[in-house]
């Protein structure tokens, strides 16, 4: 077998393969995800969903922002149920209001809150601030599995 000149200078400077990297803090990561948001996370993700709101609120709403509090709401209703009746009824108003923004939203092109959003949706806030303060990422991680498979089960139901 004869090669050419470019087929041995690639044989000559050919890169060994590389193996894997190994993560050596890999093992670490479902402890990290178990342990309570420090106060500055907690903080920060109740802060991002209060913007949401507000630019919804004050007409400066996008997809994005709408997306974020209903995921939210979505959230604390599955956290909710373990914490009692009225935790649920508070998230539930809140989310009928969203449900009415969403479908003005498609009505007119423009996101905007009526009297009943701007009453209920804060408390669902107050709601989803207070379980930031005492989660984890893992909670909020399985919580939202737990809206996805809901969410799946309803559009198989309406199909």
């Amino acid at each position: 077998m004869t090669l050419n000149r470019q087929q041995r200078r690639a044989l000559a400077h050919k890169r060994p393969e590389r193996r894997p990297r190994i993560n050596p803090a890999a093992a670490l990561n479902p402890v990290t995800l178990c342990q309570q948001f420090t106060g500055e996370e907690a903080a920060s993700l109740g802060n991002e969903a209060r913007l949401a709101w507000y630019r919804l609120t004050s007409g400066d709403g996008q997809q994005s922002d709408f997306d974020m509090v209903a995921n939210c709401s979505n959230i604390t209703l599955v956290q909710s149920e373990e914490i009692g009746a009225e935790a649920v009824e508070i998230v539930l108003q809140a989310q009928t209001s969203i449900l009415e923004m969403k479908a003005r939203y498609e009505r007119t092109g423009a996101f905007g809150a009526d009297a009943a959003a701007l009453a209920t949706v804060p408390g669902m806030l107050d709601l989803y601030d207070q379980l930031l303060t005492f989660g984890s990422p893992a909670k909020m991680i399985q919580s939202l599995t737990e809206t996805v498979r809901r969410v799946r089960m309803q559009q198989r139901a309406n199909a």
